[in-house]
């Protein structure tokens, strides 16, 4: 459960600061997919960033699965991404210089999963996307639709509760992108886990079982859209690792 209160983040001091967010509160129960959206400059990304404790709300309260991100210490704030959180971002942010393997590998490194155990879970997380054949192929050389897909792996390899996706298909052509859009829902399907969406996309939106508008910071409404029927059988996508040391 994600549950979000009376959050507000200000950026400057005085007469030179800014609102990007001004008293924001939702919920969001376990397994739900949730898309935020809004015009450029809404706080949509602010948003983004502040649920993945990858920035500080100013006031109010977000609370992840019992964790009170705003009572957490950096170290502890990094174990708690590292275990719980997979993030695709537009621009991919992978590491050029390195195979497929070795970005797909780094969450499993900073969550010190044993080495005998990454192989496994790195295949078949690039199973997942179709990369499988690319494993010792440098990122650098893949397309923009293959770099997405590795982000992908990459953000799923951990069995993450929470996957956050900022504009994930934004630099992608519609037939990838539509590609994509299917990988990250057969994704949180299969893993029972929650999924948010930073989109600009509406009809990528209303995939979602939950909306979020924002417009200069403020939460205009929240719609509940007729969710997709989800498939009664899915094939798990990685081995269980969850409490893994």
């Amino acid at each position: 459960m994600i549950s979000v209160t009376g959050v507000g983040r200000t950026y400057g001091k005085k007469q030179n600061s800014f609102a990007a967010l001004q008293d924001v509160s939702f919920s969001v129960p376990d397994a739900t997919s949730l898309a935020i959206v809004g015009k450029s400059g809404s706080g949509k990304s602010t948003l983004m960033h502040l649920l993945g404790g990858l920035d500080t709300a100013t006031r109010g309260e977000i609370i992840i699965n019992g964790q009170n991100l705003s009572n957490l210490k950096a170290k502890a704030m990094d174990n708690f991404r590292a275990r719980s959180l997979g993030f695709v971002f537009q621009s991919f942010f992978i590491e050029a210089n390195q195979n497929c393997y070795q970005n797909v590998a780094l969450p499993l490194e900073i969550n010190n999963v044993p080495l005998s155990k990454r192989r496994a879970l790195i295949e078949e997380a690039l199973k997942q996307v179709d990369l499988l054949s690319k494993i010792n192929e440098k990122a650098g050389n893949l397309s923009g639709g293959q770099k997405q897909r590795l982000a992908l792996a990459r953000a799923i390899v951990n069995k993450p509760q929470l996957i956050l996706a900022d504009e994930p298909t934004g630099n992608l052509d519609s037939a990838t992108g539509d590609r994509i859009t299917k990988l990250l829902f057969d994704t949180q399907w299969a893993t029972n886990s929650t999924l948010i969406i930073v989109t600009h996309d509406q009809e990528l939106a209303e995939r979602c079982d939950m909306q979020i508008n924002l417009r200069d910071g403020k939460i205009v409404n929240i719609r509940h859209p007729k969710p997709i029927i989800k498939p009664k059988k899915v094939k798990p996508l990685v081995t269980k690792i969850r409490g893994t040391t």
